[in-house]
């Protein structure tokens, strides 16, 4: 007799994928990806997320486990302090949003949306990817950072990617950069 017509139905069967956690990114991360990262100058958080200071300025690289948990997103952002505190300090820190920047990919920063998903589900492809990610911060990120070097390297950024602000909050952001490179030089 079939399956179907001695339980009524046919059985479902269910493939779970295993989930990539960001607890399982950060372990993997701090066997190598952070030795690496504070060779480049970086510090690292919790949560994969890594900041360098210049000036009135913050480099900040923070990724996003996307819902499948097998993708991770990375986004590359320049902060400051500056835009909302006249006394250039943080009210929270880490903070995962982007004023100027974009997610990581071969073609940034010509385009700063055309970001690459990169493989988390495995640990293999963990490595691959941290492999991945340190190539483009040598060959892109890095570079970009260090071009941005005053208010008008800040400003030339603004609204192409990462927030496209109102025009009132556009100009509290550009208040806040005038104020902070005025204060500290990179």
């Amino acid at each position: 007799m079939s399956a179907v017509s001695e339980l009524g139905f046919l059985p479902l069967v269910l493939r779970f994928h295993k989930m990539t956690t960001k607890a399982q990114i950060d372990k993997e991360s701090k066997k190598a990806f952070n030795a690496a990262m504070l060779a480049k100058g970086f510090n690292s958080e919790k949560g994969f997320y890594f900041w360098r200071k210049r000036g009135p300025l913050y480099d900040v690289l923070w990724s996003e486990i996307l819902s499948s948990r097998q993708e991770m997103r990375i986004y590359v952002t320049i902060l400051s302090p500056w835009i909302d505190n006249s006394n250039g300090v943080f009210e929270k820190f880490p903070i995962s949003t982007s004023t100027i920047g974009g997610t990581l990919g071969p073609s940034f920063p010509e385009s700063m949306t055309d970001g690459h998903l990169f493989s988390i589900g495995d640990n293999e492809q963990i490595l691959a990817s941290f492999q991945e990610i340190l190539s483009l911060m040598d060959e892109k990120v890095i570079p970009w950072f260090d071009s941005i070097i005053s208010y008008e390297s800040f400003v030339y950024y603004l609204g192409r990617r990462g927030c496209h602000p109102t025009p009132a909050y556009r100009e509290k952001i550009k208040a806040g950069i005038a104020l902070g490179f005025e204060r500290e030089s990179i």
